[in-house]
């Protein structure tokens, strides 16, 4: 949680301390903040801290736009949350993360991808250029410098901050969120390396699970495996390409791609048994 932003704090002082500090109780005065090793460093504080809560640390970050402190608090008389969900079809909600969306529900809702680096990225190489033409040592390429990245920043904060809208929307409708454990590193080296970086999949599920275990929900990872290709009403087997974005089947379902998988995830997490469309008992979702 950040709650400051640092005001003059010396490059070489930071340089030589770690960015984590032990911090004293009342050790913020009004606009100051007293830190170990550096002393009383003046700042923003962009909210007052709550009474009761107790400064454990303090950790100092460097941005585009400054140096920021955020603040980890405890409050002894809040007890720890734990977490006794159960996942089942009446409380689970599964969803399907993907380029062309950026996730579709098992209840069919689409929430669209923003793409804000590639909206931003005609200006981004615009401040490249006018970069690489300045002379290096120059006061104008390090005034260049900063513009990139403070343009940088900002398509960091409004995916951030398009994740956490995200979350908290989905943890407001379920109690289990259950999602397909992919492989995003290797995601992020194929050919969709950008598209996946834009979308910030693994950025969204840390903040999917930090936002769960404060609200007492559960957050499931399942196999990925078939979730595209299988029926979500039958169990069969129905292959797919890419380019192939509905899916029908012989028992007579037919969804959405995206849908249909968002539907599996969902079946796997609960454990839920598919059913053939004459009622009988095919397989268990999530088995081999």
């Amino acid at each position: 949680m950040e709650y400051g932003k640092a005001k003059s704090i010396p490059l070489d002082t930071l340089e030589k301390i770690c960015l984590t500090l032990d911090c004293e109780i009342g050790d913020v005065q009004g606009k100051f903040i007293q830190l170990p090793k550096i002393g009383k460093v003046k700042m923003i504080l962009h909210r007052p801290i709550p009474d009761g809560f107790k400064i454990k640390t303090a950790t100092i970050t460097c941005k585009a736009d400054g140096w920021y402190i955020s603040l980890s608090l405890e409050d002894v008389t809040v007890p720890s949350t734990k977490v006794d969900v159960i996942p089942a079809l009446d409380n689970t909600l599964g969803i399907d993360m993907g380029l062309k969306s950026f996730l579709v529900t098992s209840d069919n809702q689409e929430v669209k991808i923003p793409q804000h680096y590639r909206k931003a990225e005609k200006k981004l190489k615009r401040l490249q250029r006018q970069l690489s033409r300045k002379n290096k040592g120059s006061n104008r390429r390090q005034k260049s410098i900063k513009r990139v990245a403070k343009s940088h920043l900002k398509v960091a904060n409004q995916r951030q901050d398009f994740h956490y809208k995200t979350a908290i929307w989905l943890l407001k409708q379920s109690q289990v969120i259950a999602h397909e454990n992919l492989n995003i590193k290797g995601l992020a080296k194929s050919m969709l390396a950008k598209s996946v970086t834009d979308a910030g999949w693994g950025q969204f599920l840390q903040i999917l699970n930090t936002k769960a275990a404060s609200a007492g929900c559960l957050v499931v990872g399942v196999n990925p495996n078939g979730t595209s290709q299988e029926c979500s009403d039958c169990g069969a087997t129905v292959p797919k390409t890419l380019a192939d974005r509905w899916h029908n089947c012989l028992c007579g379902a037919s969804y959405d791609r995206d849908h249909n998988a968002a539907r599996n995830i969902k079946y796997r997490a609960a454990g839920h048994p598919v059913l053939q469309s004459s009622g009988n008992v095919r397989r268990v979702a999530g088995s081999h």
